[in-house]
């Protein structure tokens, strides 16, 4: 968790609020002289994670209402750092509080130049902070906490006036801050001798009255206005504020209850008067302003902290991230084991039950093995079971379609592999191979035959003749038709001869092999 504290500034001491919860505590007060910074360098070594804010409640504070053209990016901030220069040479501790823009004319927007226009009261806390090397996130105002921090609804318990002045009273001093349609014009510190009751209602009746007058005379209310005051008071010391605080035809009073304000904001500290700085600590605490006074150079600790710190939480991010990564991978994990537990616990009842139908079968006396060869063996019978007679039946279906080819031997048998093929498929012809494969069984068949005697002068014919047969029975899937012997030799080697007319002619013979694909008889 976090560790703050709330150093509230006034013109002669700095009191550290350490935040615990919703309640303030007052840990330590430091005077402004050597000693007291010494104390407070030693408070911030023992307190270095903590990070640290700055409350200033001093009477040397500037306003300035300013006009700047319609702009963004650098070019604003070029302009509001001249502004500043402008209206508060000297001082590092400015800032540009933006209140809208205007609706007539080039629509400029408005700026409430503020700054703390003492910077050495300030100097000596600064540099003990930065000497320290803590987180200090900046200076703020009191009249910062009132414009973004205190509830306006709570402010304003009549109908809520475009002018308004909120009177607190503080361990500084008597501050009056006005308002003008809810948005802060400037605040002025009065400092008390000795801060007692009536002491206070004197001041606030006279600081008011002057605070008319210089509205008047700046025309920020017209004359015969009534000027609408709302005090913050306890409420034991109401009563006594209201006898001299009396409404009048230029003023009227009106009092809000601190400790009503206090619960309405969550804090838990005891308030047992009408000084109102806890509130402010705990209202900057709770909300901090976007806009601070304190130069950057006294704020790199704490942009390195904001560094550091979402660093960590990227890195927690990470982490969680990883967790639940890792949390899904264990959880797919035992999805996983489940599933295989249950395939297992399958598998177990599956092989029961196998085993528990093995036992219920007659008993064989043959084993598994023997048992195994044995349908093997039948297979292979009953794949052989066709036999030639398809290969036959293909082969006079062929032998119808050339009547003139006779058949003079056939040898068939059923073999596992096929025989190789001739290089040339016979006397010349080309070799063929089975598309099917090779894997058996087949059926083979080896056929001598004869051609018509009137071709026995045709040799050409003869090729032709034969070709065409072997084209026709091998038309059919799963047979391979190999020619062995041609009824002419064409060789290269052989000397042609001219027939003799004088012999007797003879029927050209040729021979050729015939293999088809058992396919077996199907089981039912």
């Amino acid at each position: 968790m976090i560790k703050r504290h709330i150093l509230f500034l006034d013109a002669s001491h700095l009191t550290a609020y350490p935040i615990s919860g919703k309640a303030l505590l007052a840990e330590e007060s430091f005077a402004a002289d050597a000693a007291g910074l010494e104390a407070f360098g030693a408070y911030l070594a023992r307190h270095r994670d903590g990070v640290f804010m700055l409350l200033a409640d001093v009477a040397e504070e500037g306003f300035n209402l300013e006009t700047i053209p319609k702009s963004s990016g650098s070019d604003r901030a070029a302009l509001v750092k001249r502004k500043l220069a402008q209206y508060f040479y000297g001082t590092p501790l400015a800032m540009a509080l933006a209140q809208g823009r205007l609706k007539e004319g080039r629509r400029d927007e408005r700026l409430l130049l503020m700054a703390l226009t003492r910077p050495q009261h300030f100097e000596p806390w600064l540099a003990v902070l930065d000497a320290a090397g803590v987180a200090f996130a900046g200076v703020y105002s009191v009249a910062q906490t009132l414009v973004n921090l205190l509830p306006k609804a709570a402010l304003m318990t009549k109908a809520a006036p475009q002018q308004l002045l909120i009177v607190t009273l503080t361990r500084g001093g008597l501050r009056q801050t006005f308002f003008v349609a809810g948005q802060l014009r400037f605040s002025r510190l009065t400092s008390l001798a000795t801060g007692t009751l009536e002491e206070a209602a004197g001041a606030t009746l006279l600081e008011a009255a002057k605070m008319h007058h210089y509205l008047l005379g700046q025309r920020l209310i017209e004359r015969g206005q009534p000027l609408a005051i709302r005090i913050l008071a306890h409420p034991a010391q109401v009563a006594a504020m209201r006898a001299r605080c009396r409404d009048t035809t230029e003023l009227q009073f009106d009092f809000i209850d601190l400790l009503q304000e206090a619960a309405r904001a969550g804090l838990r500290s005891p308030l047992p008067d009408s000084r109102a700085e806890m509130l402010f600590c705990h209202l900057l605490a709770r909300k901090p302003p976007a806009g601070q006074f304190a130069p950057p150079a006294y704020r790199q600790f704490y942009r390195l902290w904001q560094i550091r710190l979402a660093l960590k939480g990227a890195s927690g991010l990470i982490l969680a991230g990883a967790l639940l990564f890792a949390g899904k991978q264990g959880l797919d994990m035992l999805q996983a084991r489940d599933a295989i537990d249950q395939i297992e616990q399958q598998t177990r009842i599956d092989q029961q039950r196998y085993d528990t139908t093995l036992l219920a079968l007659p008993k064989i006396p043959l084993s598994t093995e023997n048992l195994l060869a044995l349908v093997n063996r039948y297979e292979a019978v009953l794949q052989r079971s066709p036999g030639p007679a398809p290969l036959l039946v293909q082969l006079s279906q062929s032998l119808d379609a050339f009547p003139d080819i006779a058949i003079e031997r056939i040898e068939w048998s059923i073999v596992e592999q096929l025989a190789p093929a001739p290089r040339t498929g016979g006397n010349g012809a080309p070799p063929a191979t089975l598309p099917m494969g090779t894997l058996g069984p087949y059926a083979q068949a080896i056929v001598e035959a004869r051609l018509p005697p009137r071709m026995a002068g045709d040799q050409r014919g003869q090729l032709t003749r034969v070709a065409d047969f072997a084209l026709h029975l091998g038309a059919t899937p799963d047979t391979l038709v190999t020619l062995l012997q041609q009824p002419v030799d064409t060789q290269s080697g052989q000397t042609l001869k001219s027939s003799d007319g004088k012999r007797t002619l003879e029927a050209p013979k040729f021979s050729f092999r015939v293999t088809r694909k058992l396919q077996g008889i199907a089981r039912e």
